[in-house]
């Protein structure tokens, strides 16, 4: 078959009807290349990226990527599209001369969307977190979240897509998904992107643990609720804040004066035995505070950590600290008495045998306040007489504003606005302990977690159920169904590099005279283990760096390419990069070449006229044939 001809338009148009006329796969063709076809399809494409670029302004760029510009339709459209666009070329055979900017631009477009269907496909986005003096990454994240299920006997990991902040799962239209290697099944009923980390009191199997209670506070004027976990003999929680503006006490018995009762413990510390410190509590009630003397590898000191009963963790130097009133969480407080670096006893004393840090160790002196009534706040302790809580109020002149006693889930009003409290747990024997929840509008928690996925597993034939637990992102849940313990994880996809990167050096420059940033410069190190090479570079604010680099990886798509996304202005040891990996690349450069050449091509064949006029030309006198030359016939 000729793709060129030099037959007359007419004759052309005789042979294209002629060949539809007697084939099916021309008809077909003809059918597939129609004008309404193709008008039909760009106006649905157009429909749709007006309404993904609604979505966008109304939600985010994530749920248009995910219901239109990733979605597998919009993908079969462009596929179709395509078919149409070669199809069209196809029914002009043989071609013109002038077809050729029509056929080269039609080939341009059709490279173009098989580009971006390649680098939809087989590329990726994603981020990369580095960090001065960490380890090489080899994986970066995706901005696609997934379930991933163990196989509970072959312990192998399965990975199931799951967009649950696009998609949501809800209670009364639950997600079910099988257990691989089991007849059990996930169900995933709900999501939240805010879930939050309460504290609530429950029973202590430990015999010196003290009374505790949860109390919640709310007001209906300031649309608030608060929940609180205090514990008698814990600093850390027997006395919580409430917004700033006034403490929240649990006591032993009823506040005696207006400053409580002062606390007194010490700890002598040992930094070769931190497990077994010579402690003494004046008043026979413990601190329960842990302190650990470890020393500092690039200062050469030694450090005192303290770590509260609620988990938090503070650090200082020893030998700058000593005799200094140190504040601890909880409204606590220690004193560094003395530090001996060579601990020993002499004389029943203890003494230093050389200032060499041999054997370290730290006396601490702690003292807080157990309770405190007189102040403005809410003082709460359990009745002697009955099972009831007793409560007093204090408003901002310390003047009692309410109080009695109250059963468990009943509400008072504590003469503070519309406040109400109520306490809604009891044990005698108490501990705290965390638990996940979802965040409700006007409600206050220990502290904000993230996002996760409430789910349980089932058993369809017994009709066994775990336990409902929220699944946090980046972390592991295990449920138990009937002795099988099952493990799933809900997260952040990931995808490995072939090679490694680690962050050499970040660094922000400003403008002169001021803290604006004029660039960000992130000096990394691509190490490829298979080549054995390695390579620096580095990423500007307008100019990534690529791996494994040169003019024509790039050009063929074969370059990962990282450029800056974020940074930490209080922390400048760390960056987060963004990489971009498009095998694609190749197709759309060349197509839209193809594309520009291919309309030039066409204006420049509409500028030429088709049937050119010949220009007369003027000659001499001499050279003008006479009539008898020319073999006219002389008249008269």
């Amino acid at each position: 078959m000729k793709f060129f001809t030099s037959l007359s338009d007419q004759a052309r148009q005789e042979l294209i009807a002629e060949r539809k006329r007697n084939s099916v796969l021309w008809r077909a063709i003809h059918l597939l290349g129609s004008l309404r076809i193709a008008v039909g399809l760009l106006l649905s494409l157009a429909a749709a990226c007006a309404a993904a670029t609604w979505i966008e302004s109304r939600f985010d760029s994530s749920v248009a990527q995910y219901y239109v510009y990733r979605s597998p339709w919009f993908l079969g459209w462009l596929v179709l599209l395509c078919l149409n666009l070669f199809a069209v070329t196809l029914t002009r055979i043989p071609w013109k001369p002038r077809h050729l900017g029509f056929v080269i631009t039609h080939y341009g477009i059709i490279l173009l969307l098989s580009g971006a269907m390649i680098g939809r496909i087989a590329g990726f986005e994603g981020f990369v977190h580095l960090r001065l003096g960490e380890p090489a990454e080899d994986r970066v994240t995706l901005n696609q979240t997934a379930l991933f299920l163990e196989d509970p006997f072959r312990k192998e990991i399965f990975r199931v897509s799951f967009p649950a902040e696009l998609w949501r799962p809800r209670s009364d239209h639950p997600r079910k998904l099988t257990i691989p290697g089991t007849d059990l099944r996930l169900v995933v009923d709900d999501f939240s992107s805010d879930l939050a980390l309460a504290e609530e009191v429950v029973p202590s199997s430990d015999p010196s643990s003290g009374p505790g209670i949860t109390l919640l506070l709310q007001s209906r004027m300031a649309r608030q609720k608060t929940l609180l976990a205090l514990l008698e003999r814990e600093p850390a929680h027997q006395t919580q804040d409430f917004f700033g503006l006034a403490k929240v006490h649990w006591l032993s018995g009823p506040p005696a004066s207006s400053s409580g009762r002062t606390v007194h413990e010490a700890q002598v510390v040992f930094a070769r035995s931190p497990d077994q410190p010579i402690t003494h509590a004046a008043e026979g009630i413990p601190s329960h505070y842990r302190f650990f003397l470890v020393p500092d590898e690039q200062s050469r000191q030694m450090l005192l950590v303290a770590i509260s009963p609620s988990g938090q963790k503070n650090a200082w130097e020893v030998a700058s600290h000593i005799g200094k009133a140190l504040e601890l969480p909880g409204g606590a407080q220690a004193l560094l008495t003395s530090y001996w670096p060579d601990f020993a006893m002499r004389e029943g004393k203890p003494t230093s045998l050389s200032d060499r840090p041999e054997n370290p160790a730290v006396l601490v002196q702690l003292r807080w306040t157990e309770g405190g009534g007189g102040s403005t706040g809410l003082s709460l302790w359990k009745s002697p007489d009955d099972d009831r809580i007793a409560f007093r109020a204090l408003n901002r002149r310390e003047e009692v504003s309410a109080e009695g006693k109250a059963t468990l889930g009943q509400n008072f009003s504590l003469g503070w606005a519309d406040w109400e409290a109520s306490v809604l747990r009891y044990e005698s024997h108490a501990s705290i302990q965390s638990i996940i929840r979802k965040r409700e509008p006007g409600t206050a928690f220990t502290m904000t977690i993230g996002s996760g996925v409430r789910a349980w597993v089932e058993d369809p034939k017994s009709k066994a159920e775990s336990p409902r637990l929220w699944i946090l992102s980046g972390l592991t849940q295990t449920f138990a169904v009937e002795g099988i313990p099952i493990r799933v994880a809900y997260g952040l996809e990931s995808r490995s590099l072939p090679f490694r990167i680690s962050l050499e050096k970040f660094a922000v420059p400003r403008e002169e005279g001021s803290e604006s940033p004029v660039d960000f410069q992130a000096t990394v190190r691509f190490e490829d283990p298979k080549a054995g090479t390695t390579r620096v570079a580095t990423a500007h604010m307008n100019s990534p760096a690529t791996f494994p680099g040169g003019f024509w990886r790039s050009a063929l798509g074969r370059n990962y390419k990282f450029s800056q996304a974020s940074w930490n202005p209080q922390d400048l040891q760390e960056t987060t990069l963004q990489v971009l990996y498009d095998p694609g690349w190749p197709c759309k450069w060349v197509g839209s070449l193809l594309i520009c050449g291919g309309i030039l091509l066409m204006f420049l064949h509409r500028g030429s006229p088709k049937n050119p006029t010949p220009v007369p030309t003027v000659l001499p006198p001499d050279e003008i044939p006479s009539e008898r030359s020319a073999g006219a016939t002389p008249t008269r």
